[in-house]
């Protein structure tokens, strides 16, 4: 049972990934800023001699006080996105990344800089955990992997666009404009953003929890309509499995004396949700993304590339990155699966860490000049991000966004996410003193870690690919109230019975009875 296509959760799904490129371009950017001589000048920071010491203090300082406030900004949406809703929430981080922004274009100081950084990264980090979470609340099953991957495609366009901002801004040699215009435009697509999300609906979802119960069958009939069915056989039936499952979920927590949020943290299967969320983000965080996106410039000196070079080359691999994260959302996640891909991804851009480990050895570290050597360094970095982009980056949010159910989707996704940046905060921050202490070993810490985390998905997470984000209770340990999307003939011919005259708008959803099949299953796993 599948609607056929409906644009309309697409565009809005399309829209709010605005919030994903300020998101990519904000993230990116200060690698792009540290490759530009007046940067270093503005703030007295010296590229070379005695005074390189502090200025990599400083680098490191920049990026995981940044990603220190991306954690606590992840955190802070598991409160505004259960009390304020998903929307609200979005709309809330775009505010905090202007301020952001304007106080980062405009720094004077490095202590004005750091605390714009974390200001931005606490806008940011509520965005990097929002979107997804409202975009997956918006999706039908069988295309959830597209619509949430364009949250990851959002970040490949941003990471992107940063990469050819400092390209061109580099040739502004003789003014502050060459690192303040990158930065002042962080606030476009907030700005757009916040105004444009007056006029995208709440996640049904959210309003279903919060007793809205005809303002949710309203989004859902919009953006799940059948254009075919004037019945909106499908919608209703979403709907109708929203509600029991509310209904479901709602009579467990009081069986269960869960009435607080840390008491979600008592029961087994929400803590094995935990386990596979906060696992799909570390995952991420262990595989050098962040550190080859906000140090490659260095990365490229070493390897004997200087100017601007480094800067075209850096935009050109955030292309391979958007146009990787595209690649994941429309022909993988869907078609082939959340954790085939995942895996696939871990192994391939292991071997490739593997690989410049071995060239940084032999070639960077012994001053060699082979071109041939240092060539091959370039193209492993360039092999990477294409398995990175396709196979890991928007999978993790599209894993990390399924994993949870409504009670504690917020607070588990806000979590999960807050590890990764905890984790970033730490590798970006140890980054420059690791590259220049212990050299190709800083690769090799890498693959190890991949190594571990490819047994860690094959063993603990689950394939939840076209399920809906009610039905993959299930996988663990969990009842579901309603099938719908792999129900027997028993359960389709049932469902359609109940639905066939069902007026949502004047029903109590909250009261409504669920199937015989759905009342033996919550006796036996409540």
């Amino acid at each position: 049972m599948s609607p056929k296509k409906n644009r309309q959760t697409t565009w809005v799904t399309l829209f709010v990934a605005i919030g994903s490129i300020g998101y990519g371009y904000a993230a990116s950017i200060i690698g792009q800023v540290l490759g530009q001589p007046q940067f270093f000048e503005s703030f007295n920071l010296a590229q070379e001699g005695p005074g390189l010491g502090y200025t990599n203090a400083i680098i490191g300082a920049m990026n995981g006080i940044f990603f220190a406030g991306t954690t606590l900004g992840c955190l802070f949406i598991a409160w505004t996105a259960t009390e304020f809703g998903r929307l609200r929430t979005i709309q809330i981080a775009s505010c905090v990344c202007i301020f952001g922004a304007a106080l980062m274009a405009g720094s004077v100081n490095i202590p004005m800089y750091l605390a714009s950084r974390f200001i931005m990264g606490w806008g940011v980090g509520m965005l990097v955990c929002g979107i997804p979470l409202y975009q997956a609340e918006l999706s039908p099953p069988q295309s959830r992997g597209f619509h949430v991957g364009l949250h990851g495609s959002g970040l490949g366009c941003g990471y992107s666009l940063s990469g050819f901002t400092g390209f061109g801004c580099f040739y502004a040699a003789k003014s502050s404009f060459q690192w303040r215009f990158p930065f002042a435009l962080q606030l476009v697509p907030m700005l757009i953003l916040l105004c444009g999300s007056l006029f995208l609906p709440e996640s049904p979802r959210w309003l279903l929890s919060n007793d809205r119960k005809e303002e949710a069958w309203k989004v859902i009939q919009k953006l799940h309509s059948d254009p075919n069915d004037a019945n909106d056989t499908f919608a209703k039936s979403e709907m109708y499995q929203m509600t029991e499952q509310f209904t479901l979920d709602h009579g467990r927590m009081q069986t269960l004396g869960i009435t607080k949020w840390w008491h979600f943290f008592q029961q087994p299967s929400y803590r094995k949700r935990l386990v596979v969320g906060v696992g799909a983000t570390l995952t991420v965080a262990c595989s050098m993304n962040l550190v080859m996106n906000n140090y490659q410039v260095h990365i490229y000196n070493q390897l004997g590339l200087h100017g601007g070079i480094p800067i075209l080359l850096l935009a050109i691999w955030n292309v391979f990155g958007m146009l990787g994260n595209m690649n994941g959302a429309i022909f993988l996640m869907d078609r082939f699966g959340r954790k085939n891909v995942f895996m696939l991804g871990i192994a391939s851009t292991a071997a490739c860490l593997a690989a410049e480990a071995a060239l940084t050895k032999y070639f960077v570290q012994t001053g060699s000049t082979n071109r041939v050597g240092l060539g091959f360094g370039v193209f492993f970095i360039f092999l990477y991000v294409v398995f990175f982009a396709s196979c890991m980056d928007a999978q993790q949010y599209v894993i990390v966004s399924e994993t949870f159910p409504m009670e504690f989707r917020s607070i588990g996704v806000a979590i999960s996410l807050a590890a990764q940046y905890c984790a970033a905060a730490l590798v970006v921050g140890v980054a420059p003193i690791s590259f220049a202490n212990i050299g190709y070993l800083f690769y090799v810490v890498f693959v190890c870690l991949d190594v571990c985390t490819f047994f860690f998905v094959w063993k603990f997470i689950p394939e939840m690919k076209g399920l809906s984000l009610e039905e993959i209770n299930e996988l663990f340990g969990d009842p579901v109230a309603v099938h719908i999307t792999h129900a027997d003939k028993q359960e389709t011919e049932e469902i359609d019975r109940r639905i066939e005259n069902f007026d949502i708008k004047s029903t109590d959803l909250g009261e409504s009875t669920p199937p015989a099949h759905a009342e033996d299953s919550r006796e036996q796993k409540v």
